[in-house]
């Protein structure tokens, strides 16, 4: 119960800072060049400081080998993301490049915003270590699969290439981005065993601390700046918000916790189940409406469901946290 208090805690503080930024772009303190501006010094500064700060801190290679289960978690979580919501998409008859954007909006999660600054409050002491090797997963599923399914049908480079890039050096280079490098530099350090020193640290720390209150003034402000509210109009919109926001994650939540010993694998650890839970319940990424915009592929719908699942999720993510804590 104590951790689900901090849950909640810290969903009722990332409500209000959402309200400034909408009261800050109402009011003209923000608009849209400075509203872009956050977004560009959260992904590319102020995020991989806070992933690398936070997951250096005190981890040993053994923490990192201990916790090595959580990769599986997340393939798996992903893989059953990505069943599901193919499946709902051709079950409901949607048209098909709307269908796809459909399916990228309740894949991917709002990790770094959201995820985030919530799994460092429960779990201060592995919670960056969790994160970070989550994020490995997460990264390379979004920036191949994630990449390709927001893309337009008649864009495809073939019939059977659903990749954005024309060859292997174009799809990795796709998936070096700013929180990626500085997980994948955390984990190197880890492993290999270097010591940041604290003049270093701290000052990284205090930078990366800032990225929760500024990604939540940059989605309040969107809220006030962008025409969201056609997306309410949508039925699938409300399935896939369901489904995502709370069937999902509590039926993955039961899955990993009583599937496991009934089989003879034994439980869980407690904490990993509990994380992926709450990446399991994240309301969608904030990069989709840029990818939707970047292939012309719905982007007022991509940025309604970003909108709107945001707030939403300050109410699910509470039941899901009172379930699986």
């Amino acid at each position: 119960m104590e951790q689900f208090r901090i849950v909640l805690d810290q969903l009722i503080g990332m409500g209000v800072m959402m309200v400034v930024g909408f009261i800050c772009v109402r009011a003209k303190v923000l608009g849209e060049q400075a509203l872009s501006g956050i977004c560009n010094l959260i992904l590319k500064a102020t995020l991989p400081l806070m992933v690398f700060s936070n997951a250096v801190a005190g981890a040993t290679r053994h923490d990192l080998i201990d916790s090595g289960a959580i990769l599986v978690m997340m393939s798996l979580m992903y893989a059953l993301l990505i069943v599901i919501f193919r499946l709902l998409a051709h079950l409901m008859h949607l048209e098909v490049n709307r269908g796809r954007i459909f399916q990228a909006a309740f894949i991917f999660g709002n990790g770094g915003f959201i995820g985030l600054p919530i799994i460092l409050a429960v779990f201060p002491e592995r919670g960056a270590l969790y994160f970070a090797l989550m994020s490995i997963i997460d990264q390379v599923v979004l920036w191949t699969y994630g990449a390709a399914i927001c893309k337009r049908v008649e864009d495809r480079s073939t019939p059977m290439d659903d990749s954005p890039a024309k060859n292997w050096t174009a799809r990795l280079k796709s998936l070096i981005n700013p929180p990626l490098v500085g997980v994948t530099i955390a984990v190197l350090a880890i492993l290999i065993g270097i010591q940041i020193p604290d003049d270093l640290l701290s000052p990284m720390h205090s930078v990366g601390s800032t990225s929760t209150p500024l990604s939540m003034i940059y989605i309040g402000g969107l809220l006030a700046l962008r025409d969201w509210k056609g997306v309410l109009k949508y039925p699938d919109f409300y399935v896939g918000m369901l489904v995502r926001l709370l069937a999902f994650p509590i039926g993955f939540w039961a899955l990993l916790t009583f599937v496991p010993p009934l089989i003879g694998l034994g439980a869980l650890d407690t904490a990993m189940v509990q994380v992926v839970t709450i990446a399991a319940g994240l309301p969608t990424m904030a990069a989709l409406p840029m990818l939707a915009e970047k292939h012309h592929n719905n982007p007022e719908y991509a940025t309604g469901i970003v909108l709107v699942t945001t707030v939403v999720s300050l109410f699910t993510l509470s039941a899901v946290s009172f379930v699986a804590f």
